[in-house]
């Protein structure tokens, strides 16, 4: 396959590294990612500004497949969906991409979090240009990255059958220990809530702290409690996202002008 990596991490992130690395061996792979850390980009895009980018040498980042081919790398001076939107319609222009894929995240972007996610904000820009995309996620403090870019690696055929149009497929590997994950689920997305706070940095603003609630003890099944029990998830996740319910039932209201 003909693959775009991209994070929300900046281009100089393990996890990033790590997945290009692991899947060069058997695939074409390209690179652009964000030239600073986004963390909590969302889905945004530049447009107020003029946006600029730059080549990397593959060899300052490492990026050699270990039979000397270059991996091409370039840092985006934007958004995570920036370093996408901007590598398929300009930089790239000229290759056709079989799959965008994400990460590696350092933490886990699972359930609501996604709507904050710089990670999957990036890959659904994929997924809104046409090309199948995949968000990965992991608790790299909890073992590494090595894990996760061996469960692409090896499912990536999987993963991209998955992605079908519209479509964005989210993964958590809940740590980079391979004795802690008790399988794989395929789950629908939770709602992740925190125990957050607010405090005054001593200067002249707030800083957000927080922690997630476990989700272990849930009823419903979802990526939220999968994680928490220790098992890798996998979620197809649609861009459009009209809920059809409600659709329906307001569909022949009288709408006043």
């Amino acid at each position: 396959m003909k693959i775009l990596l991209t994070n929300d991490d900046g281009y100089f992130a393990e996890g990033i590294v790590t997945l290009a690395l692991a899947l060069s061996a058997e695939h074409e792979v390209f690179v652009s990612a964000p030239a600073a850390e986004k963390s909590g980009a969302g889905h945004a895009l530049t447009f107020n500004r003029t946006l600029k980018w730059t080549e990397i040498s593959p060899d300052e980042m490492l990026l050699t497949d270990g039979k000397g081919k270059r991996i091409p790398f370039h840092a985006v001076h934007g958004s995570p969906a920036d370093a996408v939107k901007f590598a398929l319609e300009y930089i790239y222009r000229d290759e056709k991409f079989d799959l965008v894929v994400s990460g590696i995240n350092s933490v886990l972007n699972i359930g609501s979090d996604i709507i904050y996610s710089g990670t999957f904000g990036a890959a659904e820009e994929g997924s809104i240009l046409g090309v199948p995309s995949v968000a990965v996620s992991t608790v790299a403090s909890d073992g590494g990255y090595e894990l996760a870019a061996r469960f692409v690696r090896e499912n990536l055929a999987l993963l991209h059958a998955a992605a079908a149009p519209y479509v964005t497929v989210n993964v958590n590997v809940p740590s980079g220990r391979a004795e802690k994950i008790k399988g794989v689920a395929v789950v629908p997305l939770g709602v992740r809530r925190y125990n957050d706070r607010y405090e005054f940095d001593g200067r002249s603003g707030y800083e957000l702290f927080g922690s997630p609630h476990d989700s272990s003890a849930d009823d419903e099944d979802t990526d939220c409690k999968l994680s928490d029990l220790g098992y890798i998830t996998v979620t197809p996740v649609r861009v459009l996202c009209t809920d059809e319910g409600s659709l329906q039932r307001i569909g022949g209201t009288q709408w006043k002008m």
